[in-house]
């Protein structure tokens, strides 16, 4: 196909470098930077735009770097590890801002009286407690290379924290775990750094039988760091944990958490704590971002009117034990039995007698504590990747609460700030999280009042 030369305008949604060619067609273009002339071939013709592919980098942008991982480029994970790290920050930050003023949200005047500087990351490598690896028919592990289930086959990720790495380069010198990686389909690698441990979980292409709960148990010996493997199959409870030869008790189980440690937060009188998780759960990735994120949370509700708080997409307790320390009382909500469990046992140990969890989807939930007459005054939501769409309508029957969102896409996210504004909402505080250094993704978190 033909090539040509564009010159690159900004960075967009997705990490693509957008330019236009001869004839005004918009291009999108992976790996391209601001302000750089670059060589493409067309791969794509869509109805508005051209999809293209990175040939040259004709005049390079002064902010591109050399890309650390070998697999850059050819792994689907990394899209932005061309670019300086603080200049990365900024392209999301754009990102963002494009999104919302884009949408409608909010006005650009206003915007920059409202949004505050975004939370770099300390570490933009090592960063990741979690490691999820695609396995392919062969037993080999890795990433799913760009727009593409073949796997490019990794021995470390330089995302990972370097526990991660010292076990995922031990994996083919364990016979087990090479008996199991042929009958899997993913395997997870875990951090607990409150033990300085690893759980691993591995799902299979069919259901676990005695003879992969034997070689789990092995591959958890054979295996430095490993104190448990866990086996899964689609539409199976998660099995295990495995611990040697032995299968533990479902009870010895639930307690063999994932153990992740919170410093001190001494500007809100809160002392070190540790946060307990089943194998299987929800946390962010990015322990030391989490962080910085719940210090600003309790910046910002410092500064609230609110004693009550709905946390509607509760996890484990991730904000909500830290919120307890600031409120009368919290009340948790999550769907997964496994999240409630941990929730609960978080808020004992820590010796909170004014947090409670139930298990009720976000929806059913605040349609029943509205039908009841509660009120709360703040409501946080934490929602996957969809938004929350949903649960906006049902907002003022708890009493048109003061709202925490925090969003891992600024698209849904703008789309149901427009819901909230149509219901009095208006935006108070934003706030660039960067959890996912060396991505595009980005972690956003906003406050909204009436």
């Amino acid at each position: 196909m033909q090539t040509e030369k564009v010159m690159i305008d900004k960075v967009v949604a997705g990490g693509l470098g957008l330019g236009r060619l001869a004839d005004g067609m918009v291009v999108m273009v992976p790996y391209a930077l601001p302000g750089e002339e670059i060589l493409v071939r067309a791969k794509r013709r869509k109805k508005k735009y051209m999809e293209a592919e990175l040939l040259e980098v004709l005049k390079p942008s002064p902010h591109r770097v050399e890309p650390y991982c070998p697999h850059f480029g050819v792994c689907g994970g990394c899209d932005l590890q061309h670019a300086e790290y603080d200049y990365q920050v900024e392209l999301k930050e754009n990102i963002l801002r494009e999104q919302l003023v884009g949408a409608k949200v909010i006005a650009e005047a206003e915007l920059e009286k409202i949004i505050e500087r975004p939370l770099s990351a300390p570490q933009p490598f090592g960063y990741r407690q979690r490691l999820r690896l695609q396995v392919d028919k062969n037993g080999g592990y890795g990433f799913f290379r760009n727009l593409s289930h073949d796997v490019e086959e990794i021995e470390s990720c330089p995302l990972a924290m370097p526990e991660i790495n010292t076990v995922l380069g031990k994996l083919p010198t364990s016979e087990a775990m090479s008996h199991l990686l042929g009958l899997a389909r993913e395997v997870e690698l875990l951090a607990s750094p409150g033990d300085n441990s690893m759980i691993l979980i591995i799902r299979l292409r069919r259901k676990p039988r005695p003879t992969d709960a034997k070689a789990a148990g092995q591959a958890a010996d054979d295996l430095d760091l490993v104190k448990a493997v866990y086996l899964a199959a689609d539409g199976e409870q998660i099995q295990g944990p495995y611990c040697g030869s032995l299968l533990a008790s479902e009870d010895e189980g639930r307690s063999l958490l994932l153990l992740l440690p919170f410093p001190a937060i001494q500007n809100h009188g809160i002392a070190p704590y540790t946060l307990g998780q089943e194998a299987g759960g929800f946390s962010q990735v990015n322990l030391q971002q989490n962080e910085r994120m719940i210090e600003t949370l309790l910046d910002w509700v410092e500064e609230l009117p609110a004693k009550r708080g709905l946390d509607l997409f509760g996890g484990m307790g991730n904000f909500a034990i830290p919120l307890a320390a600031k409120l009368n009382e919290v009340v948790g909500l999550d769907l997964q039995r496994a999240a409630i469990r941990s929730a609960e046992r978080n808020a004992e140990i820590a010796g909170l007698s004014n947090c409670s969890f139930i298990r009720k989807s976000a929806v059913d939930g605040i349609k029943e504590f509205g039908a009841a007459g509660d009120v709360f005054d703040l409501v946080l939501l934490d929602p996957p990747r969809r938004g929350c769409r949903e649960v906006v309508p049902f907002l003022d029957g708890v009493g048109n609460p003061l709202v925490i969102y925090v969003s891992c896409d600024p698209a849904t996210l703008a789309r149901d700030i427009k819901e909230m504004a149509k219901n009095g909402y208006a935006l108070k505080k934003i706030i660039l999280v960067d959890m996912f250094p060396q991505t595009h993704h980005l972690e956003t978190m906003v406050l909204l009042t009436k």
